[in-house]
């Protein structure tokens, strides 16, 4: 009968279209438009190409200098700079007095005025790039006036540091992205896969009486939450690994993100123990929702008592700002946490089965209290009939 009575909760929950909007369109989308995006910001951030405005009386010496020190950058003459970088038609401007050669060689200091949008990411970088041209340009001409005075240009050179950086830039950055995109939005999608079966199998079908129906049948009730528990948490394992595909296949369509990959030394023992962390957060917080569906006399009302459940979920990424990356193993026995903390750990290479065993056994620990609380509810007919 329990085999009866599972097969019979899947086969309606899979005949939901809500179900399967958000058990396969809602992640398929999610992740192909977040991985895309945070590739996006990747490849933006390491971008040296932009459109330079200058004004029309900007001599031919000033614009060569100019594409020296920036030689990816397109250079327009405006009658207005201010004007075209406000129109949006460059990313940056520059303004300089034509007496600039005049004042170099005098020794005098050169105004130089530059408009870029500290709110556009792209003008922002332009400003950063033309920073470090002029800061080169500087260096260049300190040195020539210490030849022709007679100095030796080390004198300014009072240390030569050598960064030696333990991972690669681009890696690291990519690393980043991934360490927060991973366990933010997968147990996101495994919360919204087996929210619809969560509210129907219970307020659904307080709200429809045909709970009453069920109940007297001769299954025992105990065996009858089983099998919808399964069926809940079943969909929310499909959901974590369908994302967990997904996010492996777009890796081959991103051009900065995918090199985030090469951090994790055992990528299969990788996707092994995070398969098996969320298959247990998944019947945790089918649980969770299972309870709070419990408790509500709609699917209505049931979804105003798990969406805050759902949002709360993004708050441990905000805790991970704070904590930085030195491994905390104690944060592991709280659950969601121990998914922020074990992708973390994994693009680290700080990766432990302490770790791995503490948050395993938090979510045994968190599902031996819900089933005593979800089977005395369900044990209590008053509150599964409804009103």
């Amino acid at each position: 009968m329990f085999k009866t009575i599972f097969l019979k909760e899947m086969k309606d929950v899979l005949r939901d279209k809500r179900s399967i909007t958000l058990l396969v369109i809602l992640p398929i989308v999610m992740m192909a438009a977040l991985t895309l995006f945070y590739d996006k910001l990747l490849v933006s951030s390491e971008d040296t190409e932009f459109t330079l405005a200058v004004e029309e009386t900007a001599d031919a010496g000033f614009i060569e200098k100019l594409q020296t020190y920036l030689p990816d950058v397109t250079i327009e003459k405006y009658a207005n700079v201010q004007k075209a970088m406000n129109d949006g038609k460059v990313q940056a401007g520059i303004e300089m007095g034509k007496d600039w050669e005049e004042e170099i060689a005098t020794q005098a200091p050169v105004p130089v005025r530059v408009y870029f949008d500290p709110g556009n990411q792209e003008s922002s970088g332009a400003w950063s790039l033309i920073q470090a041209a002029f800061a080169n340009w500087q260096n260049e001409v300190v040195q020539e006036r210490m030849v022709a005075s007679e100095m030796d240009p080390n004198v300014v050179n009072v240390f030569q540091v050598e960064p030696q950086t333990t991972k690669n830039e681009d890696d690291a950055m990519a690393s980043f992205m991934l360490a927060l995109l991973i366990p933010l939005l997968i147990p996101i999608t495994i919360a919204n896969g087996s929210y619809p079966s969560a509210t129907e199998l219970f307020a659904g079908e307080k709200e429809k009486k045909t709970m009453e129906a069920l109940l007297i049948t001769p299954v025992k009730p105990v065996k009858i939450l089983l099998a919808k528990w399964m069926t809940i948490s079943l969909l929310g394992i499909f959901t974590g690994v369908l994302c967990i595909g997904l996010l492996s296949g777009l890796m081959n369509f991103t051009t900065e993100l995918k090199k985030g990959m090469v951090a994790i030394e055992n990528p299969l023992l990788f996707i092994l123990m995070g398969v098996i962390l969320i298959s247990m957060f998944a019947i945790f917080i089918a649980g969770v929702e299972m309870i709070l569906s419990m408790l509500a006399n709609s699917v209505k009302e049931a979804g105003y008592y798990i969406t805050p459940i759902i949002g709360l979920m993004a708050f441990p990424m905000l805790i991970m700002f704070f904590i930085g990356s030195t491994q905390n193993l104690g944060l592991y026995a709280i659950p969601v946490m121990n998914l922020f903390l074990f992708v973390q750990d994994a693009f680290n290479s700080q990766i432990t089965n302490s770790g791995f065993a503490i948050a395993i056994g938090s979510y045994l620990v968190c599902i031996a209290i819900l089933f005593p609380v979800a089977s005395k509810l369900f044990h209590n007919h008053r509150l599964m009939l409804g009103k």
